[in-house]
Formats: structure tokens, sequence, C-alpha cells
């Protein structure tokens, strides 16, 4: 089993490389120590997942299959199995949670008060004197706790009468169910074995409403269910399923209405639309209250999709405002309002492509559009043409394709000779997403725009950040506007904090570019959960699409070197030396791979 400083240094390893120092530091132990643990975890992981060292001393966790590698870590952690007996159990004392769990009564005391705290927003955890510790819910929120346990793990707690070839019969049965069109077979059959589980407590509910076909599942299974329980399921799950056709598309289309705003970019459309629809209606109809991975920093995305991870948020609390479900995986949201963005790009990026070979100029130009999403390749077969093409419109990128030697002061090329492989795909894919802060960096983030705030050590962010953006107004670096929004968006939470940086951002109407104003503080604080030590504003335009690739770029940037190494920047001068320090892998590739 991996004991609790394993799976803390695989919850650092998720959200970022870090170094050997670093995390023999996080977990108090020597570095020697930590060696050992990386090499049980990488032997306990069985390849779903690797720990290894980087060219730049950094320790990262690659991730080869996700699903088992949630499902490998399930099986690690008693939590689950705790909270199965505490669901099961009306009540129980510790003496008897560790005789059913073979642990120890220290283990168990230990682990009850963080239960609680780590499913808080799910249920509440509660003791009676002389008694033991119960799980103070409703029955129909029982049978659910307990049926996202056995869905997360059928075998979370080996249940009399069930077996393999049950489970499998069961699911068959579950398949041909149609009562419940939004309910899939794997979700029924984890509530069939929460309610067969706690048959034995269920009350019956105040009117029959048997499912015929449920019990007809129950008897050709095998798994005996009195008519009590048959109702209690029917119950649960035409519940379930009005709540999920409760959510309509008019339904969504009213609440993405709510989140337009003049300086927001505008990416709502029907597909969007259909897609959150189709969302929302399974998060209803298949309620999980416990997550079903290890929950871990969702920094990537929000610095990959700035304005799609702002808009989730407000959607989500939107949402939470009205309907009782639990909207924990926020980043699916995210990742749908980022396909509208690039839904919304408009024209291609222009990519000239030097070739002298007629054959693999044609080749390499359909490889580079069909991979290359809103790329147009344009061939050019001499540098003279090339220069022409040029003098009518400058390209994101040249790839020079050919045995010709192009001038080197241009900084937008790339030298591929012969067929593009899979991997040349992947060096124009990163190029493009941060060509254009890689030419000048200090047009995006100028020195004019540094400064110091001397913060005490009780100062609270909200404070910080409303004298730091008064200065930059003050300082006609920003609009009193845009100070205002900056403010706001930090007040509304799951505040940008990558590598002990916090960007708070904004989008504004003015045209003007992406502004990004480093300041380095005083004292150290905590912002989201995170240590902070520098602050970096953001101010980028709603009608440039193009420049939330720049949260990108930072987010790889800064993920690529230590913590200590951040800690040290002290200054505009180190700032702007460690944008251009780039480790053997390319700053979007370890921000893709790491998210």
């Amino acid at each position: 089993m991996l004991s609790e400083r394993q799976f803390a240094l695989l919850d650092a390893l998720e959200s970022q490389p870090a170094s050997l120092s670093g995390l023999a530091q996080q977990t108090s132990v020597s570095a020697r120590t930590i060696l050992r643990d990386i090499d049980y975890i990488n032997f306990t992981l069985s390849g779903t997942a690797r720990i290894g060292a980087t060219g730049s001393a950094l320790y990262q966790l690659d991730i080869v299959d996700r699903k088992r590698y949630f499902q490998l870590l399930q099986r690690h952690d008693n939590d689950d199995r705790l909270l199965a007996l505490l669901l099961i159990h009306p009540v129980m004392s510790r003496a008897q949670l560790a005789d059913a769990l073979n642990l120890p009564d220290a283990w168990i005391a230990e682990r009850l008060p963080r239960l609680r705290q780590r499913y808080a927003h799910a249920f509440s955890l509660a003791s009676r004197p002389g008694a033991g510790y119960y799980i103070d819910v409703c029955q129909e929120k029982r049978v659910i706790l307990l049926a996202n346990l056995f869905k997360k793990d059928p075998q979370v707690l080996p249940l009399a009468g069930i077996t393999s070839e049950s489970l499998s019969l069961l699911h068959a049965h579950c398949q041909t169910l149609t009562a419940w069109p939004d309910i899939q077979a794997d979700y029924q059959v984890s509530v069939f074995l929460a309610a067969y589980a706690l048959r034995h407590q269920l009350r019956a509910p105040a009117h029959d409403a048997r499912s015929d076909a449920l019990c007809d599942c129950c008897e050709q299974t095998g798994i005996g269910l009195s008519p009590a329980v048959a109702g209690v399921l029917t119950s649960l799950f035409n519940g379930l399923q009005q709540q999920a056709n409760s959510v309509t598309s008019g339904y969504v289309a009213e609440q993405l209405e709510n989140l337009t705003a003049v300086v927001q970019p505008q990416v709502i459309d029907s597909q969007l639309q259909e897609e959150l629809t189709a969302h929302l209606k399974r998060c209803i109809a298949m309620t999980n209250w416990l997550p079903e991975s290890r929950p871990g920093s969702m920094n990537n995305l929000k610095a990959a999709w700035p304005a799609a991870f702002d808009m989730s948020v407000k959607f989500i609390n939107q949402l939470r405002a009205e309907l009782d479900i639990p909207l924990i995986d926020s980043d699916l949201p995210g990742l749908y309002f980022a396909c509208a963005l690039e839904r919304h790009h408009g024209e291609g990026t222009p990519v000239y492509l030097l070739a002298d070979q007629n054959a693999i100029a044609t080749i390499n130009k359909m490889a580079i559009e069909r991979e290359v999403m809103n790329c147009r390749a344009v061939v050019a077969r001499t540098p003279a043409e090339l220069a022409a093409m040029m003098e009518e419109c400058q390209p994101a990128l040249i790839v020079n394709n050919s045995h010709y030697l192009l001038d080197e002061g241009l900084r937008n090329v790339l030298v591929i000779r012969n067929i593009i492989t899979a991997a040349g795909i992947d060096r124009i894919k990163d190029f493009l997403a941060s060509a254009f802060i890689r030419q000048q960096p200090g047009q995006f983030f100028p020195p004019e725009g540094y400064l110091h705030y001397p913060n005490s050590v009780n100062e609270g962010w909200d404070s910080v950040i409303a004298a730091i953006t008064t200065q930059l107004v003050q300082k006609n670096r920003m609009t009193e506007d845009e100070a205002l929004r900056i403010c706001q968006r930090e007040r509304e939470g799951d505040n940008l904090v990558v590598n002990r940086i916090a960007i708070p951002h904004c989008w504004s109407e003015h045209r003007r570019p992406f502004r990004g104003y480093f300041v380095t503080l005083e004292q150290g604080l905590i912002v989201n959960g995170e240590n902070v030590r520098h602050v970096l504003l953001a101010c980028a335009s709603s009608g440039n699409r193009q420049e939330f690739r720049i949260f990108s770029f930072l987010a790889g940037i800064l993920n690529s070197h230590s913590p200590q190494r951040i800690e040290g920047v002290d200054g505009y001068e180190a700032f702007m030396a460690l944008l251009h320090e780039e480790g053997n892998l390319s700053p979007l590739r370890r921000a893709r791979d790491s998210g």
C-alpha cells in the first residue's frame, strides 16, 4: 500500500515537475528517502505512470493511462473502504472500524477528521457519545454516495452473494432498461449494489412505484431484492431522470446569456449550447458526490484557457445557485468553452513553406493544414518568391523545407528537412502558439510597469491587489475600469497561480496589445491555498484571441523552473531572463503534457 507521504509526492508531481530537494522539503524527509519512495511508486504503478528525472534536474510524473492510474490509486486509498463501512452501518465505533479494515486504531483516529474535511461538501460525518461515528444524510443520498464508491471500484467492499459473474449479468440486463435513458448502465449497476448493501435498512417509498422491468432484472440476475427495495430503486431512478429532463437547451441558453459581457470573448454558439446541455443532463441523472479521481490542480487548464476558465467559474456558480447537484468536475465546461474559442478563431494563421521539391511540398502542405488547427500553408519555391510574399503579408512562421539558407536575422524560421513527421508537426504547433511573444517579450511585459510592493506580513490578498492596481492606474499603465475588473475577478476565487507567481488578469475593451506587469512582493502570502512570492498582472484584449496563448506560454516557462529559482527572481531583469530560459522540452509541450 502507498503511504501518505507517497500520496503527497504524487499530488505534488501531478501539478508540475519538482526538484528532489523541493520534494524532500515538502515531506520533511531526506532526499535519499524520496528516491526510495520514487522507486517503490514506480514499481507499484505497474506502467500506468512513472516518475522520472528530466534534463533540468527536475522530477516529473508521466501518466500513460489516466483511467488505470486513478483506479490503481483508489485501490491503495483506504478512505473509500472507511467511508463504505460508515455508509453501510448505521453507526460504528473506532475499534469496530479498525477491526473491519485490519488497520491500527491510531490510523482510524487520524483519518476520521481528514475524511470529514475531505468530503465536507458532500455529507456530514457526525459522532454519538458511547456509540461511534455515522454519516448524517437522508436515505436517497446515502444510496447515491455508496453507489459512487461502487462505481469507482465494485470491489471496494465485498458483498455476500455478489460475484463477478452476477455483476456481468447485471450489467447486461441494465443495458436493456429503457425507462431512464440518461442513466447509463454502469451507474445503474452501482446503484443496484448500493441498494443491495443497504437492503436491510431501506424504507419503502410512500407510493408504490415499482418498475416491472427492474423487478425482472433483479430476478434474472439472481440478486434478491425485496419489493420495498425495488420500490426505492425505481423511485430514485425516476427522480434522477425527471431532474435531468428539466434541463433543456433553452434553460442552458438563458444561463449562457447571463455570462455575456462587453469585454468578454463572444464564444456562445449552438454547438456549445448542445454540449453543455448534454453534460448537465449527465451530471444530474448520474449524480456523483465523490470525485472519481483524486482531485488535482487545475492551474494548467487555467493557464492554457484563461477566458474559458473564467466563464466556467461564472457558469458553475450560476448553476450551483439554482441546482442542488455536485458540479465538482468544472474542468469539463472549461474544455467546452475552450472548444468554442477554437471554433471562433476565423481566418487561418499564415505559414510559409519554402520547398524546392514539388512532391514533398504538396505532401507537407496538406499535413500542416490537416494537423495544425486554424493554419493556412502557402508554398514558396525560391527565396525570391518567399521575399515577395512577405512584402504582402508577414507570416507567423516560415518552414524552411529546402536546401536554401535564409537570413539569420529572421526569427520566425523552423528548419525541417524532407517530409514532415509527427515530431515536426509538434514543433510547428509549439512555435505558432508562442511565436509572437518569443520575438518581442518586452513589448508584452514592459519595464515601465515593473514595481516592488512592500506588503506587510498580515496584509490580505484583496488589499495587495487593490494597492498594486491603484499604483498602475496612477502610472497610466491601466485604466480604472481594468483595475476594477482585476480586483473583482480575484474576489471570485479560483485564482490563477503558476509556480509561486499569481497572475491576476482581466479582459479589456481596449485594442492595445497584451500588457503584463511584473511585481515583486516584500512578503510571501497564501492565494487560493498556494504560496505566492510574486505577482504578474495581465490585461488582454477581448478581441484578440491569439493573446490567450501567452498564458499557456507563461505556464510552460514558469513550470520548467524550480520554486527556489522562481523565488530568487528579484526584479524586472531577472524576470525577463527567466522568460528566455527554456529547458530541453518546449514550454507549450510541457504545459500540454502536464495537463
